[in-house]
Protein backbone atom coordinates (compact mmCIF):
# COMPACT_ATOMS: atom_id res chain seq x y z
CA UNK A 1 0.00 0.00 0.00
CA UNK A 2 1.19 3.50 -0.79
CA UNK A 3 0.00 7.00 -0.05
CA UNK A 4 0.11 9.80 -2.61
CA UNK A 5 1.20 13.10 -1.06
CA UNK A 6 1.66 16.59 -2.50
CA UNK A 7 5.31 17.48 -3.05
CA UNK A 8 4.95 20.23 -0.44
CA UNK A 9 3.73 17.86 2.32
CA UNK A 10 6.10 16.94 5.20
CA UNK A 11 5.59 13.21 4.45
CA UNK A 12 7.40 13.82 1.17
CA UNK A 13 10.67 14.02 3.15
CA UNK A 14 10.15 10.52 4.57
CA UNK A 15 10.95 7.18 2.96
CA UNK A 16 7.80 5.63 4.43
CA UNK A 17 4.69 6.91 6.22
CA UNK A 18 3.54 5.26 9.42
CA UNK A 19 -0.09 4.16 9.50
CA UNK A 20 -0.82 6.00 12.77
CA UNK A 21 0.36 9.30 11.19
CA UNK A 22 -2.45 9.11 8.62
CA UNK A 23 -5.17 9.58 11.23
CA UNK A 24 -4.48 13.32 11.25
CA UNK A 25 -4.79 13.71 7.47
CA UNK A 26 -7.80 13.93 5.16
CA UNK A 27 -7.73 10.74 3.08
CA UNK A 28 -9.15 10.60 -0.41
CA UNK A 29 -10.67 7.28 -1.41
CA UNK A 30 -12.20 6.11 -4.66
CA UNK A 31 -15.86 5.14 -4.56
CA UNK A 32 -15.06 2.25 -6.89
CA UNK A 33 -12.02 0.08 -7.55
CA UNK A 34 -10.08 -0.76 -4.40
CA UNK A 35 -12.38 1.40 -2.25
CA UNK A 36 -14.16 -1.57 -0.59
CA UNK A 37 -10.82 -3.24 0.19
CA UNK A 38 -9.58 -0.05 1.82
CA UNK A 39 -12.78 0.10 3.87
CA UNK A 40 -12.07 -3.42 5.18
CA UNK A 41 -8.51 -2.42 5.98
CA UNK A 42 -9.65 0.66 7.84
CA UNK A 43 -12.13 -1.41 9.88
CA UNK A 44 -9.42 -3.99 10.65
CA UNK A 45 -7.22 -1.27 12.13
CA UNK A 46 -9.74 -0.81 14.91
CA UNK A 47 -9.86 2.54 16.65
CA UNK A 48 -7.71 4.25 14.06
CA UNK A 49 -10.50 4.09 11.48
CA UNK A 50 -12.92 5.98 13.75
CA UNK A 51 -10.72 9.07 13.78
CA UNK A 52 -9.91 9.16 10.06
CA UNK A 53 -11.31 11.87 7.80
CA UNK A 54 -12.36 9.94 4.70
CA UNK A 55 -13.38 11.81 1.57
CA UNK A 56 -14.87 9.55 -1.10
CA UNK A 57 -14.99 10.64 -4.72
CA UNK A 58 -16.57 8.89 -7.68
CA UNK A 59 -13.75 9.81 -10.07
CA UNK A 60 -10.80 8.08 -11.72
CA UNK A 61 -7.31 7.72 -10.25
CA UNK A 62 -5.90 10.58 -12.32
CA UNK A 63 -8.57 12.95 -10.95
CA UNK A 64 -7.85 11.83 -7.38
CA UNK A 65 -4.15 12.51 -7.95
CA UNK A 66 -5.06 15.99 -9.21
CA UNK A 67 -6.92 16.58 -5.92
CA UNK A 68 -3.80 15.44 -4.04
CA UNK A 69 -1.62 17.87 -6.01
CA UNK A 70 -4.06 20.67 -5.10
CA UNK A 71 -3.71 19.84 -1.39
CA UNK A 72 -7.23 18.44 -0.86
CA UNK A 73 -5.91 15.37 0.95
CA UNK A 74 -3.76 12.27 0.65
CA UNK A 75 -4.67 9.26 -1.45
CA UNK A 76 -4.42 5.70 -0.17
CA UNK A 77 -3.66 3.47 -3.14
CA UNK A 78 -2.31 0.13 -4.21
CA UNK A 79 1.28 -0.01 -5.44
CA UNK A 80 0.12 -0.13 -9.06
CA UNK A 81 -0.93 3.52 -8.78
CA UNK A 82 2.73 4.53 -8.79
CA UNK A 83 2.70 4.19 -12.58
CA UNK A 84 0.23 7.08 -12.79
CA UNK A 85 2.43 10.14 -12.99
CA UNK A 86 1.04 13.41 -11.70
CA UNK A 87 2.99 16.64 -11.42
CA UNK A 88 3.32 17.74 -7.81
CA UNK A 89 2.60 14.28 -6.32
CA UNK A 90 4.93 11.72 -4.77
CA UNK A 91 4.23 8.22 -3.46
CA UNK A 92 5.39 6.82 -0.14
CA UNK A 93 5.03 3.30 1.27
CA UNK A 94 2.65 2.93 4.20
CA UNK A 95 3.98 0.98 7.19
CA UNK A 96 2.32 -0.35 10.31
CA UNK A 97 3.97 -2.01 13.32
CA UNK A 98 4.85 -5.08 11.22
CA UNK A 99 6.47 -3.12 8.37
CA UNK A 100 5.07 -2.39 4.91
CA UNK A 101 1.31 -2.82 4.66
CA UNK A 102 0.32 -5.47 2.13
CA UNK A 103 -2.90 -6.69 0.55
CA UNK A 104 -3.26 -10.36 -0.21
CA UNK A 105 -5.19 -11.33 -3.30
CA UNK A 106 -6.30 -14.71 -4.55
CA UNK A 107 -7.40 -15.72 -8.02
CA UNK A 108 -9.47 -18.74 -9.01
CA UNK A 109 -9.89 -20.24 -12.44
CA UNK A 110 -12.45 -22.87 -13.37
CA UNK A 111 -10.75 -25.94 -14.83
CA UNK A 112 -13.40 -26.08 -17.55
CA UNK A 113 -12.42 -22.59 -18.76
CA UNK A 114 -9.93 -23.10 -21.59
CA UNK A 115 -9.30 -19.43 -22.34
CA UNK A 116 -5.77 -19.16 -23.81
CA UNK A 117 -5.04 -16.03 -21.78
CA UNK A 118 -4.71 -18.07 -18.57
CA UNK A 119 -1.18 -19.36 -19.14
CA UNK A 120 0.45 -15.97 -19.92
CA UNK A 121 -1.51 -14.36 -17.10
CA UNK A 122 -0.32 -16.91 -14.53
CA UNK A 123 3.26 -16.60 -15.81
CA UNK A 124 3.14 -12.83 -15.34
CA UNK A 125 1.73 -13.22 -11.82
CA UNK A 126 4.44 -15.70 -10.82
CA UNK A 127 7.18 -13.42 -12.16
CA UNK A 128 5.94 -10.25 -10.50
CA UNK A 129 4.45 -11.68 -7.32
CA UNK A 130 6.33 -14.76 -6.11
CA UNK A 131 4.62 -16.99 -3.55
CA UNK A 132 6.25 -15.92 -0.29
CA UNK A 133 4.26 -18.43 1.77
CA UNK A 134 6.33 -21.33 0.41
CA UNK A 135 9.69 -20.46 1.96
CA UNK A 136 12.31 -22.63 0.26
CA UNK A 137 15.22 -21.81 2.60
CA UNK A 138 16.31 -24.60 5.00
CA UNK A 139 16.69 -23.79 8.70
Amino acid sequence: MVVAVPDTHPFNDQQAVQWHDLKHEPLLLPSRGPGPEFNKLLRSKGGVSDSLRLLRHDVSLDRLLTLVSLGWGLLLALEGAIGSAQSGVSFREVHDLDGPMRFTFRAYWRQANSNPSLSPFLKMLRERYPDLSADQSPF
